[in-house]
């Protein structure tokens, strides 16, 4: 399976690494977070700077820019682990209400700052439709700034039929970022059966690149946890708050991925 490397922390090696979500609406409740965070078992965090953006909704972007700039220096003054910088879209489950053309520019100047290890970026517009040449411009922009890209999709209302799937990660991947994510909603259980075939899928045949695969909810609770050994190389773990639904604890995520992965390897030899 592909690795990742990012300073001292190498994705694709040993277990799943546990990263944690930042919430907070403004630069008080994110230190708080902070102070929080230092204190769990977590090897990366991710700034969800959409939630700051919906408290600041009726600023100018100008504005909007340089107090995310800001925010994010402070934060990695603050915390000395790998960082991914997200602005979930309300069409992919998170809080900033943005017109196409913001949320590039937003991510835009974030990739020239240099200041965050990862940009996450959302891959599609809507089911099917892909901006190739915006997307493939901003990748360009954070390479040539030393910034790393997290392609992402996520659907909170279904999980796609397998084919579908696969389809969604070929497609990501062909776009050229380091690291793709794709997390689903489970119906029934064959929905989280389907997610983790196409993991061991990507992770034997297809991928080129390291990926994360999340089913979501309680009923694929579990993949957050097995995921690992499918491929996924990061699991999410809830903070002071949940950014996505089924997230574990830190401290409960960290003894489960113990547990399943190195007492029961030992178990089973």
């Amino acid at each position: 399976m592909k690795t990742l490397t990012i300073g001292d922390l190498t994705l694709g090696e040993g277990l799943p690494k546990i990263c944690v979500p930042l919430t907070g609406e403004n630069m008080d409740a994110l230190l708080e977070e902070v102070r929080q965070v230092k204190q769990l078992p977590c090897q990366l965090v991710e700034w969800r700077a959409d939630y700051m953006l919906d408290a600041r909704e009726k600023t100018g972007i100008q504005e909007k820019i340089e107090e995310v700039k800001q925010a994010l220096g402070r934060l990695r003054t603050e915390l000395d682990m790998p960082m991914i910088f997200t602005i979930r879209t309300a069409a992919e489950g998170g809080q900033a209400k943005l017109t196409k053309a913001d949320y590039y520019r937003l991510n835009q100047e974030i990739a020239r700052s240099k200041i965050a290890d990862f940009i996450d970026l959302q891959a599609f517009e809507k089911p099917g439709a892909v901006d190739e040449e915006q997307v493939r411009d901003l990748i360009k922009l954070a390479h040539e700034n030393g910034t790393r890209v997290l392609l992402s999709n996520h659907d909170f209302e279904a999980t796609p039929e397998l084919e579908e799937l696969l389809t969604r990660f070929f497609v990501m991947q062909e776009l050229g970022p380091d690291l793709m994510k794709l997390a689903v909603m489970p119906k029934t259980e064959d929905d989280v059966f389907n997610l983790l075939e196409v993991a061991s899928l990507m992770r034997d045949q297809y991928g080129q690149i390291p990926f994360i695969a999340i089913s979501m909810g309680e009923l694929g609770a579990g993949t957050r946890i097995c995921g690992g050994e499918f491929g996924s190389v990061i699991t999410f773990a809830a903070g002071s708050e949940a950014s996505a639904p089924g997230q574990l604890s830190a401290e409960a995520l960290s003894e489960y991925l113990i547990q399943y992965y190195e007492k029961g390897k030992t178990e089973r030899e």
